[in-house]
């Protein structure tokens, strides 16, 4: 992977582990892998120093260390990184227990492997969080592009603007939609609801643009949960989950009000109705207008839409799944304002035609 930020292999990896042995271990695999620059370090003080004067691009941990354990240290990650900036840990332990994993994920953790571990699978996890850290560095610089951008104001800048947002929305559909549009779709969708609802067109057309960036945040999500063929269990769940406030992290700070309405949805489209969604359970008008318009589109595309854990529904199934859910987890007048949509139109260029 190469580009302004230099390729996965110039990646700083810093691998902490109380045991020299497993410190040697896996530096000569990742050197053997292809990594120039790795700092291993026994003593867990020592790493949090470290810590306090480099940022490396990926943090190996132990849990059980004397004195100062993985927690502490990656409580200390969490306090000292800008809240902006994704920095991923993967624990390797000897715990083999969902506790450990549980309080690691929640800790900031982003992987977990056991003790002994496969050198060839543990270099596949490195390089996934690595990948994954590089993107998110390059969603950095292009943010900082885009703001540049809009206090130019000029017409080649804002097309321009437009067209980096719009390949942004792609960027995590490429690990889990085979087609790539299913960002197009929602934002399709979105910017029809609004228009029913009688949004000003300027409204309309900054949900349509904001809109196909909501899953950005799941270029942070592990292969193995993403691509997994079948229901999220537990764990994999709560990681599953993280992607609302990883987008939201992503695309934090931005000066422009488009990728201040794309931060906002990112964040809040899992968000329910009745207060049961996540990730921080906001209820009915708490909850954003765009991210509640964006949350119906986006279910009924994924209903509609064959995934890894799914079949595809027809229409109808969809369309009758909504009208449930209406006043539970999607907004009463949303619903209605998408159902009113459908059955004025007798076929629909964004969903598949009914069997």
């Amino acid at each position: 992977m190469d580009d302004q930020h230099g390729s996965r292999h110039d990646a700083r990896v810093l691998v902490v582990d109380d045991e020299p042995s497993i410190v040697r271990l896996m530096t000569r695999a990742l050197q053997g892998a292809g990594y120039r620059t790795i700092e291993g370090i026994t003593d867990p003080v020592e790493a949090l120093a470290y810590l306090d004067h480099a940022t490396p691009d990926l943090v190996v941990l132990d849990l059980s260390m004397p004195g100062v354990d993985g927690y502490a240290i990656l409580e200390a990650i969490s306090s000292r990184l800008p809240q902006d900036t994704f920095l991923p840990v993967m624990v390797v332990s000897g715990m083999d227990d969902m506790g450990a994993r549980h309080r690691s994920m929640r800790a900031g953790a982003k992987d977990y492997l056991v003790k002994p571990i496969d050198l060839q699978e543990f270099i596949l996890h490195v390089d996934s969080l690595v990948d994954t850290r590089m993107m998110s560095l390059r969603l950095q610089h292009v943010r900082g592009e885009l703001e540049d951008q809009v206090r130019l104001r000029t017409q080649e800048l804002h097309a321009a603007h437009l067209d980096i947002l719009e390949r942004l929305g792609r960027v995590a559909e490429v690990r889990d939609d085979a087609t790539g549009q299913h960002t197009n779709r929602v934002a399709r969708l979105g910017a029809l609801i609004a228009n029913e609802l009688g949004y000003p067109e300027a409204e309309i057309d900054a949900i349509m643009r904001a809109a196909p960036l909501h899953d950005v945040g799941k270029i942070a999500i592990p292969d193995r949960v993403l691509l997994k063929n079948g229901r999220f269990e537990g764990e994999e769940r709560e990681i599953m989950q993280t992607h609302c406030t990883v987008g939201a992290e992503l695309l934090k700070g931005g000066r422009s009000e488009l990728i201040q309405l794309a931060e906002e949805i990112a964040f809040c489209h899992h968000e329910r109705w009745d207060g049961l969604g996540y990730p921080r359970g906001l209820a009915g008008e708490e909850i954003p207008e765009a991210a509640r318009i964006v949350a119906v589109a986006d279910a009924f595309d994924a209903l509609t839409h064959e995934r890894p854990y799914k079949e595809a529904w027809s229409v109808k199934d969809s369309l009758a799944e909504l009208e449930r859910e209406r006043g539970r987890q999607f907004d009463p007048k949303v619903v209605d304002a998408f159902l009113r949509l459908m059955r004025r139109e007798a076929t629909y260029p964004s969903v598949p035609a009914e069997e």
